[in-house]
């Protein structure tokens, strides 16, 4: 498996073939998607392998998940004491909207 430099507090998650991989670096959490388990990363429409999701946000594991009911959609929920920040992409990790 290919290692991830700088990214901490990381999770996992597979859905239909595809790594979801997002975690902490440099004040904000990151995506990385894989369709080989992580060995190569699949490019994004700008050809770089990570997306920015949040920013600013603090060293801490998000909850993440892939909603089946909704297709493509992923949902990331960052604490933001004393509320929980909802972001969410409908094209698979390209865009995400608070």
């Amino acid at each position: 498996m290919a290692t991830i430099s700088g990214l901490s507090h990381a999770m996992a998650f597979e859905y239909n073939g595809l790594l979801y991989v997002i975690g902490y670096r440099a004040g904000g959490q990151h995506l990385r998607r894989s369709a080989d388990g992580g060995k190569t990363w699949l490019p994004f429409a700008d050809a770089s392998e990570e997306r920015l999701v949040a920013m600013p946000a603090d060293e801490q594991r998000v909850a993440f998940v892939k909603m089946a009911s909704q297709g493509r959609a992923l949902v990331v929920g960052v604490s933001r004491y004393p509320a929980i920040e909802v972001y969410v992409s409908q094209d698979d990790g390209e865009t995400w909207t608070a």
